[in-house]
């Protein structure tokens, strides 16, 4: 079953899993890059609202920062 189809509360609880699961993925750059992702890629168009909070935002930009820094620090 797709994020989409799921009740408002299992889809944030969902969209959060996923954010946080791209964000450790060292792929993107910050949470605008993964809301693009789940937005246009897996269809989720309210996903700005499920994950609409400050504390979202910080802690999505610090898992894709730290993942970031260990892919660096395994390349080197």
């Amino acid at each position: 079953m797709a994020i989409r189809d799921l009740t408002k509360s299992e889809r944030q609880h969902a969209a959060i899993a996923e954010a946080r699961k791209l964000a450790d993925s060292g792929a993107y750059h910050d949470y605008t890059d993964i809301e693009y992702v789940l937005r246009f890629d897996q269809g989720l168009s309210d996903v700005s609202a499920l994950l609409d909070s400050q504390a979202m935002h910080r802690d999505l930009n610090r898992r894709c920062a730290d993942a970031r820094e260990k892919q660096v620090v395994f390349a080197a």
